[in-house]
């Protein structure tokens, strides 16, 4: 079994106490391809804990805003600093030690902040994508297309990416980045949430699949028609 460390939301519970927080659906999706999650604190201390741990890859999760300096429009938005700093340590840290990293939604948006490209803040879309509703993504360098769940307002535009990373699946409509990847750096990173509900079995499947094709396990469904 692969043991992955993933983070979690900064947040406060009802008392106004700082808390992490991670989504069952994480957990759920993880453990069915046979991945073991570690969640890291966003208040611990102890960074050399943390990574001496035996651990394969790195998940960078999805949930709120990030700092104003890597976005292209100002925002207010409630911020989350200390996890910001533990992500930021957990990708250098897998990128110099060649462990595999894959980031979410959020998790996209920052990797791509760190390795010079920029975010959005509540884009406003040529054709609007509604929270909830998925819609048709193309698979670049192919003449097929990915039905994709959406659950974000921030993107990555095409031109806003940075040139370290290959887009891998694109809106083509918005001209906004859905899926990239470094090879070199051995990143994987989704604008949509593979762990979460999809309108189509072939949404699934195919997040699925990618994800086991760049951790080099098994894929455990028939391969989805995509059209």
């Amino acid at each position: 079994m692969l043991r992955a460390l993933i983070t979690q939301r900064e947040g406060h519970n009802m008392y106004g106490k700082s808390t992490d927080v991670l989504e069952a659906a994480y957990v759920e999706f993880y453990e069915s391809m046979g991945i073991r999650l570690l969640p890291v604190s966003n208040f611990t201390k102890d960074f050399d804990a943390v990574v001496d741990q035996q651990f394969d890859l790195l998940i960078v999760t999805g949930g709120g805003t990030l700092h104003p300096r890597h976005y292209l429009e100002p925002h207010n938005a409630e911020l989350q600093p200390r996890r910001d700093a533990m992500e930021e340590q957990l990708i250098m840290y897998c990128v110099h030690n060649n462990i595999p990293v894959i980031g979410v939604c959020r998790g996209m948006q920052h990797i791509n902040a760190l390795f010079g490209g920029k975010i959005s803040y509540s884009a406003r879309f040529k054709v609007p994508r509604p929270r909830g509703v998925d819609h048709l993504a193309r698979i670049v360098n192919t003449d097929r297309y990915v039905k994709i769940n959406n659950f974000h307002s921030d993107c990555v535009y095409l031109e806003n990416m940075s040139t370290m990373f290959y887009p891998i699946v694109v809106d083509e409509e918005n001209e906004s980045v859905e899926a990239f990847v470094s090879p070199a750096m051995s990143i994987l990173a989704f604008q949509w949430h593979p762990e979460r509900i999809f309108e189509s079995e072939e949404g699934r499947l195919f997040s699925r699949h990618l994800i086991q094709d760049f951790l080099g396990i098994p894929r455990d469904d028939a391969k989805p028609a995509i059209d």
